[in-house]
C-alpha cells in the first residue's frame, strides 16, 4: 500500500468502517509511515537490533561511531506556561547518551523546519539540569519526509544540516538528517542501475520500497538490513481492525492539513516551474515571473 492508496483509504474507512475487510483483501501490506504503524514497526521494544540497524543506516553511523543500542525515553515533554508541548514520533538515546529525535513528516509544511528546530531546542533544553555544566551531549535528529520538502532540489534526498561558522562547521555535537522518500524513488527511476546509489542507507530505502509496492524481499536481505521478521510485521495481517481504525482516526487530520496545504504547494510549484524554465534558458527571470505568476525577487538568474 502506497501513500496515495493509504490517503485513499483513510478517507473511505472514517466515513465506512465496514469497508476495512475490503482492503484486507486488496492490500498484503500496511502503508509502513502512517504515525502510529512506524513507530511500532521501529521502535519495537522486543527487537531493539532492528532499531539500531535503521538509525545506523539512515545516519550512516558505522565503526567506533556507529549506535550499540537504542533506549526509548519518553515521547512527550509538556509545554511549561505559554510553551507549545512537544510530541516526538520517536525520541531515545544511545549507549553514549546521545539523544536521538526521529520524526515523520507528512505534508509538505513551510514551517516544518521551524517545528523541528523548536522539538531540537527542546531536547537541549531537558539534557542539562540546575547543576550541571553546559556539557551538552551530542544530539541526532532524523525526519523522513514522505512528501518532498525542497522541490527546487531535483537531485538531492537527502539533506544533513549542521551548524557552520564563516562556512565551516564549528559545533560537532547537532547532526540533522532530512530524508525525502519520493525524491528518493524518483532519482532511483532516472538513474542506470550501474551507477545508482550504493549505500545501507539507499538500500534501506529501497526495502521500505519494497514494502510500499508490495514486493518480495529476500530474506537474507532482510535480515542484514533489518530482521526477518520485518515483513511479517509489515503485513496487514498482523494487526486487528482495532488497532487499524485507530489509525485511520489518528491519521484523518493530516488529510485536511494536507487538503490546505496545497494551496501553499500550488504557489511553490509554480515557483519551481519559473526557475526551471529559467535555468534552461528558455525564459528570462523576468517572463517567467511573469508567466508564472511568482514574484520576481524569488527567481534566481541563469548563472547563480
Amino acid at each position: 500500500m502506497n501513500r496515495n492508496e493509504f490517503f485513499a483509504m483513510v478517507k473511505d474507512v472514517h466515513e465506512h468502517p465496514e469497508h476495512l475487510a475490503e482492503y484486507r483483501k486488496t492490500y498484503r501490506n500496511v502503508y509502513p509511515f502512517s504515525d502510529g504503524i512506524f513507530k511500532m514497526l521501529i521502535a519495537n521494544e522486543a527487537k531493539p537490533e532492528r532499531t539500531v540497524k535503521f538509525l545506523n543506516a539512515m545516519l550512516e553511523l558505522t565503526g567506533g561511531n556507529a549506535i550499540k543500542s537504542f533506549t526509548l525515553g519518553v515521547q512527550e515533554n509538556p509545554g511549561v506556561l505559554n510553551d507549545k508541548t512537544a510530541i516526538f514520533d520517536i525520541y531515545g538515546t544511545t549507549e553514549a547518551g546521545a539523544p536521538i529525535l526521529i520524526e515523520v513528516q507528512q505534508n509538505y509544511n513551510k514551517f516544518f523546519v521551524d517545528r523541528l528546530i523548536y522539538y531540537t531546542s527542546r531536547v537541549f533544553t531537558r539534557t542539562v539540569k540546575k547543576s550541571q555544566t553546559y556539557r551538552l551531549p551530542h544530539i541526532y535528529v532524523l525526519s523522513i519526509l514522505t512528501e518532498n520538502q525542497f522541490p527546487l532540489e531535483r537531485n538531492t534526498y537527502l539533506h544533513h544540516s549542521q551548524l557552520v561558522r564563516n562556512r565551516h562547521h564549528f559545533y560537532d555535537k547537532l547532526d540533522v538528517y532530512l530524508i525525502e522518500l519520493e525524491k528518493f524513488f524518483a532519482i532511483e527511476d532516472r538513474t542506470p542501475l550501474e551507477v545508482r546509489e550504493q549505500s545501507t542507507r539507499a538500500d534501506m530505502l529501497r526495502i521500505f520500497r519494497d514494502v510500499l509496492e508490495e514486493k518480495d524481499i529476500p530474506e537474507e536481505k532482510l535480515k542484514s538490513l533489518l530482521d526477518k521478521d520485518f515483513i511479517k510485521d509489515v503485513s496487514l495481517t498482523g494487526y486487528t481492525d482495532e488497532i487499524l481504525l485507530n489509525e485511520v482516526d489518528g491519521m484523518t487530520d493530516l488529510l485536511y492539513e494536507r487538503q490546505g496545504a496545497y494551496a501553499q504547494g500550488h504557489d511553490d510549484a509554480c515557483k519551481e516551474h519559473a526557475q526551471l524554465m529559467v535555468d534552461a534558458g528558455i525564459l528570462t527571470p523576468e517572463k517567467a515571473a511573469e508567466l508564472f505568476k511568482v514574484p520576481k525577487k524569488e527567481i534566481l538568474p541563469r548563472n547563480r
